[in-house]
């Protein structure tokens, strides 16, 4: 009998200290640990931004009709720079040579190097670099009385007239400039004086042409062949200018139109000084 209330006393007594223990366990600190690695932490508060202004969306193609892959693909190699190294080689040397180089197609008219009383073995004798192809292929052409332009996509070497001659239609939405008449007039004339050459002087190149095409000697007073009909046109209810030019005069307008939105962007986010 005394053995087993001894052994109950002890169970009692363990009983009553256990949760007395654990307690004690729960409440005593845990034993600080040695940091040594991104330490002591450092805390950063997250400040409130500004609002972000609202941009403009940049239009992605600048006019339309948008351009198939293969013409653009010759209008990227146009603006890429190129290596011209031609020391009084024939011009179809030249030309293959800067065919293979940008991996475009290249053609030159027969009837135009006949209608200038050339050849194809013309020499060229240019060292260029750093430069983009179209300004080389200026560079090389325009001393022959040549020139360049983007035809049933590929790249047609041929006259100067014949180039004033095609004339392609772009209409380009310019809803970010013009909003009155006024302004619509306004870029008209902007770009009839930065754009678009000498009228007269492309007359008298299709005039001269087309006098050396024509078997009769035509009238003084009568239109040259393919007389031009370049024009610019408003419609503000679409936001948008019509302009029948060519190819050449197009690449300035999307120039001009860019600098104009670049302008017209900043003088938006522009924050007025405030007294």
């Amino acid at each position: 009998m005394r053995t087993l209330f001894i052994a109950t006393s002890i169970c009692l007594m363990c009983i009553g200290t256990t949760p007395s223990n654990t307690a004690q366990a729960e409440d005593k600190p845990s034993k600080p640990t040695l940091k040594t690695v991104n330490w002591p932490v450092k805390f950063t508060v997250k400040q409130k931004q500004a609002a972000v202004p609202q941009q403009v969306v940049k239009i992605k193609q600048p006019f339309y009709p948008e351009l198939n892959p293969r013409v653009q693909q010759i209008q990227d190699a146009l603006n890429t720079n190129t290596r011209a190294n031609f020391p009084n080689v024939p011009l179809t040397q030249a030309l293959n040579e800067i065919q293979k180089q940008h991996g475009i197609n290249m053609y030159v008219s027969g009837s135009a190097l006949k209608e200038l009383g050339i050849t194809a073995d013309e020499p060229v004798n240019v060292s260029l670099h750093g430069v983009s192809l179209k300004s080389a292929l200026k560079i090389i052409l325009e001393p022959l009385g040549l020139a360049y332009e983007i035809d049933q996509e590929v790249l047609k070497i041929t006259t100067q007239a014949e180039v004033d001659r095609h004339l392609i239609t772009r209409i380009y939405p310019v809803g970010i400039l013009c909003h009155s008449a006024e302004e619509y007039e306004a870029i008209e004339k902007a770009i009839g004086t930065a754009c678009r050459p000498n009228i007269w002087a492309r007359r008298q190149r299709l005039s001269a042409q087309s006098q050396v095409m024509s078997t009769p000697a035509p009238s003084p007073f009568a239109a040259p062949t393919g007389m031009l009909s370049s024009s610019i046109t408003a419609v503000p209810q679409c936001q948008a200018l019509v302009v029948n030019e060519t190819e050449e005069i197009h690449e300035k307008i999307v120039e001009l139109l860019t600098q104009l939105r670049q302008v017209r962007q900043i003088q938006m986010r522009a924050v007025p000084e405030t007294n």
